[in-house]
């Protein structure tokens, strides 16, 4: 795979090796998907699947990889350029780092995504039909 720089408008052009063809817009696409696939590939240990299952969250264990935090700062790059392509992208983020890159605050509910365990729980505590003196615990802020 190769890609090049159009120097007139920063726009990337793709030519898979080995394959004829034209890139207008496909191969880029194309380009973008498959580079996608691999930045959220689970082998690399940035990225995990979050307790729905569907999308993905930074893994806290990523310090095991010695670039994380250079490769972090590609990914983001790399999203930025598909963004500017307008070309979509195989990944799906929580809920709570949209919110983050827009500037929204957080609430409780967006912990769902990252322990939903810890969720259903603490949302059981705080339901005023729940008995959580069986707890034996107090609970303090």
């Amino acid at each position: 795979m190769a890609y090049n720089t159009n120097e007139l408008k920063g726009r990337i052009t793709v030519e898979f090796t080995g394959e004829r063809g034209q890139d207008v817009g496909g191969l880029t696409r194309d380009f973008f998907i498959e580079l996608s696939k691999e930045m959220f590939n689970q082998n690399y240990s940035l990225f995990k699947n979050s307790d729905n299952g569907s999308t993905y969250m930074p893994n806290p264990k990523s310090y095991v990889q010695p670039d994380h935090i250079r490769y972090f700062k590609f990914i983001g790059r790399a999203i930025g350029k598909a963004l500017f392509e307008g070309c979509l992208l195989e990944c799906y983020f929580v809920r709570s780092i949209y919110k983050m890159l827009i500037g929204q605050k957080l609430n409780f509910k967006d912990l769902e995504d990252f322990d939903n365990n810890l969720y259903v729980g603490l949302n059981w505590c705080l339901q005023p039909s729940s008995d959580a003196s069986v707890l034996m615990e107090t609970f303090s802020v």
